[in-house]
């Protein structure tokens, strides 16, 4: 459960669309989420769930940088709860090739895990090495290999182009079970959804899209995913309404407001 918020962060970007996606085109900004239970299958123990994400995603010269810090509390059936706060920062370079990572999740106080490393691809699209420092481990990454910022600049350019489908295999240093393999639907919202996901956030109407996103482990390969994602995107990237599905739960996480940041003075 404590893979969702990281694979969020990792997703949620802002992307100014003019055209075909460049680096010049995505939009710093720093938001904040809501979340909720957004539905619960027989059996499950989880009767409540309440948090909330805060997300920066920023220029460097060099590179974009996400920082997140989350915290949710959940109840269960037996009057007993937890609460979990995620932290996560990371670094990626315009090009794609290069990644940096830290990773930390705490769970009732306690630290549970912490993750740090970075990897490179010999070429934009792999194939390359993931190294993390904390645990020690060393991973070989396929070609075909995406970091975050590139696997969703690649997502909204094939929205952009009229597809339905893009396959990719990323890393984001979120866990040990990197890399993924992420298979994505997506497919045009009617104009009256695309202004509805405007309104909140006080944002120019632009055409938007539904995303459903499928995450396989590479190590261990399943029949079916470890978790799925649903999304609103718009055409600059932005996710106002996202549903994360696990195994007996699912968690509704809802845009609450957005601040565009200026670009670095380089």
């Amino acid at each position: 459960m404590r893979r969702f918020l990281l694979l969020l962060i990792s997703t949620v970007l802002v992307i100014r669309q003019t055209g075909t996606p460049s680096a010049a085109d995505l939009q710093p900004h720093r938001a904040v989420y809501r979340m909720e239970l957004a539905g619960e299958q027989r059996h499950s123990e989880v009767v409540s769930a309440n948090g909330v994400m805060v997300y920066r995603f920023a220029r460097v010269c060099d590179g974009w940088t996400v920082e997140n810090r989350t915290f949710l509390r959940l109840l269960y059936d037996n009057d007993t709860s937890s609460d979990t706060l995620w932290s996560f920062v990371s670094w990626e370079k315009l090009d794609g090739t290069r990644f940096r990572f830290h990773a930390r999740y705490d769970q009732d106080g306690k630290t549970i895990e912490k993750l740090e490393g970075q990897a490179s691809l010999k070429k934009p699209g792999g194939p390359g090495t993931a190294v993390f420092a904390q645990p020690e481990a060393t991973l070989a990454l396929p070609p075909g290999t995406v970091f975050p910022t590139a696997h969703i600049r690649d997502l909204i350019a094939a929205a952009t182009a009229g597809k339905h489908r893009l396959n990719r295999t990323v890393f984001d240093g979120a866990s040990e079970d990197n890399p993924y393999v992420v298979n994505a639907l997506f497919g045009p919202l009617p104009d009256a959804e695309a202004e509805a996901l405007a309104r909140p956030v006080q944002l120019p109407v632009l055409p938007a899209w539904w995303t459903r996103m499928a995450f396989y482990p590479m190590a261990s390969p399943l029949s079916e995913p470890e978790f799925e994602m649903a999304a609103h995107y718009r055409a600059d990237g932005i996710a106002d309404s996202i549903i994360q599905q696990f195994d007996t739960f699912s968690l509704d996480v809802q845009l609450r407001t957005i601040e565009l940041l200026p670009p670095p003075d380089c």
